[in-house]
């Protein structure tokens, strides 16, 4: 299939699936933004971003696209985003404050849920299986993670190889798209 059709649909079906997620009442973090996690940030994508190459310990987030207030989406915004994680780097304990849906582009990810539940379809798989927390697997090319509001998760990629990450998140308007975590808040009985 020609890539940019595969874009297309792919883009049109995430859209969709965050699109009826918000609506299916997810709610965005009431606390303010917390200063963002160091990662290099690219705004301008570059047409071959997911092979170029990521340094040891290295962590790069492009943003491929931002959409204010989308059509089903009032008061929240829309990102695409490439992260692209290089061999032995750690991502810090984060929660996102909406939802984010990513699929694992190439490499294997680590992916740890401190707190919360996550849920991941296996490549190939036609249904979802919850992972909660505190729990350890490994994601590998074509798995796909939701993490929803308050689940505190990061990712880590244990290999030689770069781990290339496809994802789109549905924030609060004005929300930073990870806020660190220091403190692990205790389950509530």
């Amino acid at each position: 299939m020609h890539r940019g059709t595969w874009g297309k649909r792919v883009g049109s079906a995430v859209l969709a699936l965050i699109v009826i997620t918000a609506a299916a009442g997810c709610s965005g973090s009431s606390a303010p933004p917390e200063p963002k996690a160091t990662t290099t940030t690219t705004t301008a994508a570059s047409t071959d971003s997911a092979a170029a190459a990521v340094a040891p310990g290295e962590v790069v987030k492009e943003i491929l696209g931002t959409e204010v207030d989308p059509p089903g989406g009032s008061g929240r915004t829309l990102t695409l985003i490439r992260y692209r994680i290089g061999a032995g780097a750690k991502l810090a304990p984060h929660v996102h404050p909406g939802v984010q849906m990513a699929s694992i582009e190439s490499g294997q990810l680590t992916y740890t849920v401190v707190k919360g539940t996550a849920i991941v379809r296996r490549a190939g798989a036609s249904s979802d299986v919850q992972v909660p927390g505190p729990n350890t697997i490994t994601l590998k090319p074509g798995d796909t993670v939701t993490e929803v509001d308050g689940m505190v998760h990061f990712g880590a990629n244990d290999t030689k190889r770069p781990v290339v990450i496809l994802a789109t998140l549905l924030t609060k308007d004005g929300a930073d798209l990870a806020v660190p975590v220091t403190t692990i808040p205790a389950a509530a009985d």
